[in-house]
């Protein structure tokens, strides 16, 4: 697998490796038993099955995982992730489906979903040990100056139309 690039990995996924394989750990029980009783479809197996087909093209855990980390990360189109993983876009819309709500439950069980409400989040926020967060910033826009003079110095040209 890519993992061992773990830059390349970061990118496609958003995860380091040893986040992955913590996020694999909790998520790969919910998702071997889920197959393992449900079809892709979400129709109860007739037979339980033990272990998945063998012209499977996502095989095993991992692979499921990383392709639902891709296509979270990248928001590609399904036709270019079903070429991606060599599937068909069909399965790719079954499949992101069937996954996402498996992630949901690992993450919940992870207590690693997000707070729905303000004051949740500031109890939490209050009992954390370190008071120290960090936050993504905002884009501002920068005031213009209010002296005609300044503005033609100042003003970048950009946003002239062609003559």
């Amino acid at each position: 697998m890519i993992s061992k690039n773990a830059s390349q990995f970061l990118a496609l996924t958003s995860l380091h490796p040893p986040e992955f394989e913590t996020l694999l750990a909790n998520f790969a029980p919910a998702c071997e038993k889920y197959f393992r009783y449900w079809t892709l479809e979400g129709k109860r197996r007739k037979i339980v099955t033990s272990k998945e087909h063998g012209s499977a093209k996502l095989r095993g855990s991992a692979q499921k995982l990383f392709f639902l980390m891709v296509y979270l990360k990248t928001n590609a189109l399904q036709a270019h992730q079903a070429a991606s993983f060599g599937i068909s876009q069909p399965k790719v819309s079954r499949l992101s489906g069937v996954l996402r709500s498996l992630l949901h439950e690992t993450l919940a069980q992870m207590q690693l979903t997000p707070f729905r409400d303000g004051s949740t989040l500031s109890s939490q926020l209050a009992q954390h040990p370190t008071k120290v967060f960090t936050y993504d910033g905002l884009e501002r826009g920068i005031l213009r100056n209010a002296c005609d003079q300044a503005q033609e110095q100042e003003y970048s040209g950009k946003k002239k139309g062609i003559a």
